[in-house]
């Protein structure tokens, strides 16, 4: 907001024509996107559809959550590791089998 004010502040009349066009059609626009959305919304309801039948299940992610298999702690951090991937730094030149979990 204070850009805007300062903007006002020293803006010349064709910049403030200028944005004053910008913003009316910045406004339509949002109008026209919120009567397209209200339009999808009331046609779905009287389909007896959600957004949820549109979207489907099949955009869920399905890569299953790895437990970590090792944890450490460094200057009071706690530091896990799944053992998949690149070797975090915290695990690296360390025995792992002492941090097993």
């Amino acid at each position: 907001m204070r850009e805007i004010k300062s903007f006002i502040k020293n803006a010349s009349f064709s910049e403030l024509t200028k944005a004053h066009e910008l913003l009316q059609d910045a406004i339509a626009q949002q109008q026209e996107q919120a009567q397209a959305k209200e339009e999808v919304l009331a046609l779905l309801k009287e389909k007896g559809l959600t957004l949820d039948d549109l979207v489907g299940s099949g955009a869920m992610d399905k890569r299953s959550k790895v437990s970590p298999k090792y944890r450490i702690e460094i200057d009071g951090k706690v530091h896990e590791w799944t053992g998949r991937g690149k070797t975090p730094k915290a695990f690296a030149n360390v025995n792992l089998d002492d941090y097993k979990i």
